[in-house]
């Protein structure tokens, strides 16, 4: 079936399903783009087979739900590499300051054997794959395939320092969290969300109109709300808590975030990411006093 085919049966589907189609030719040249199976997934309701929208609801405006969503998915993504950064710089400091440069590699500072073994596995695997990576490269003739913490930790994933939190002794795990201000069942939760953000957005996955599977645990110290929405804004909530760089996070991601929100507010609806009325308010991170 040729190009122009296709896309015709595509927009006749569209059309037969009620969706109004202002400009039939940037239509195609859209669908020519964007995977058909991608576009309708942010049509409300598209698995109901039932459902006629009788013009009600226009391609141009769910083009622009795709657009909304891609940006946010791109903003969060920049987020979680400078959670992912700091996460992995906490880490080595502390464990380096507690265990030494090598004392990650011991199982006496593990709760679980199997975890454990697990962890030192693809260490030694992301070693390997990862050899001609500068900073791996650069240290190898020193070292060996023996590196230490502060070295090592720039080859792990946030799944494996997952793993290492939630198997460290709890001493180490008590330290960490101090760091961020909490304790250690909600930063080992916060870790694990990450993680499960950061596949969900890594594989382009659609977060508007999206119900997670999992949200974060509660912090009795760091929050200023205790609902919980089953959308992205759990996750951008406890992001405010990870990125520790105030100036960073209020003068540039939530001046992003706000003006992605007022360039797309015509067509999408705040409850539909978990936003309340007062998310600016909730998003803002408080400058610590200096005494």
């Amino acid at each position: 079936m040729q190009k122009n085919n296709i896309l015709n049966e595509q927009i006749q589907n569209l059309i037969q399903k009620g969706i109004f189609i202002e400009n039939t030719k940037e239509a195609k040249l859209i669908l020519s783009m964007l995977n058909y199976h991608t576009f309708i997934g942010y049509i409300p309701n598209f698995f109901d087979e039932n459902t006629k929208y009788k013009n009600s609801i226009s391609f141009y405006d769910i083009y622009k739900i795709y657009l909304f969503d891609r940006r946010l998915r791109n903003l969060i993504l920049y987020i979680l590499e400078i959670i992912e950064n700091t996460l992995k710089t906490k880490f080595a400091i502390i464990l380096k300051e507690e265990l030494g440069d090598f004392g990650y590699l011991n199982s006496q500072n593990y709760k679980e054997d199997k975890e454990y073994k697990m962890l030192i596995n693809n260490i030694k695997i992301l070693l390997q794959k990862d050899k001609k990576i500068d900073i791996i490269n650069t240290y190898s003739k020193t070292f060996g395939k023996k590196f230490p913490i502060d070295i090592c930790i720039n080859v792990f994933t946030m799944g494996m320092l997952n793993t290492l939190y939630k198997n460290i002794n709890t001493p180490i795990q008590k330290k960490i969290a101090k760091e961020y201000k909490t304790g250690v069942n909600q930063l080992s939760s916060w870790i694990e969300n990450i993680v499960y953000t950061r596949n969900l957005v890594a594989h382009y996955m659609r977060i508007y109109n999206f119900k997670l599977q999992k949200t974060p645990a509660t912090c009795k110290v760091n929050f200023e709300t205790d609902f919980v929405t089953y959308r992205i804004f759990d996750i951008i909530y406890i992001m405010k808590f990870l990125v520790l760089d105030y100036d960073e996070w209020n003068n540039y991601i939530l001046i992003s975030l706000e003006s992605l929100l007022d360039e797309y507010k015509d067509f999408i609806k705040l409850d539909l990411i978990g936003f309340p009325y007062d998310w600016k308010n909730l998003l803002l991170k408080n400058i610590p006093l200096v005494i």
